[in-house]
């Protein structure tokens, strides 16, 4: 990863000098230091009380995957038929006020 960064930062470098935007930068200069991996974050309930009342109120509402696709999918066919509804009422009035007269 520090490698792909490094070669980034001498592209940018080099499109700067091309463009005569900046003056070159050595590629050792662009190889940042290593960085330490993310240490795990410390328990929710040691940190704050709200915190856990807020992961018990999300895990009540908390639906399954598979039901909330089974939801979309009906929800969407809903909003389809009646826009098609509406779509075929409004061809059915342009037709009759149009040969009604």
């Amino acid at each position: 990863m520090q490698e792909h960064l490094a070669w980034l930062d001498r592209e940018i470098a080099s499109t700067l000098v091309a463009s005569g935007g900046g003056a070159p930068v050595s590629p050792a200069a662009t190889i940042a230091a290593p960085v330490a991996p993310p240490r795990p974050a410390p328990a929710l309930a040691a940190k704050d009380p709200a915190a856990i009342s807020a992961e018990a109120i999300m895990a009540q509402y908390q639906q399954e995957a598979d039901s909330l696709h089974g939801s979309v999918k009906r929800g969407c066919l809903i909003y389809f038929f009646l826009a098609l509804g509406l779509v075929a009422l409004g061809v059915a009035a342009l037709y009759f006020f149009r040969h009604r007269a």
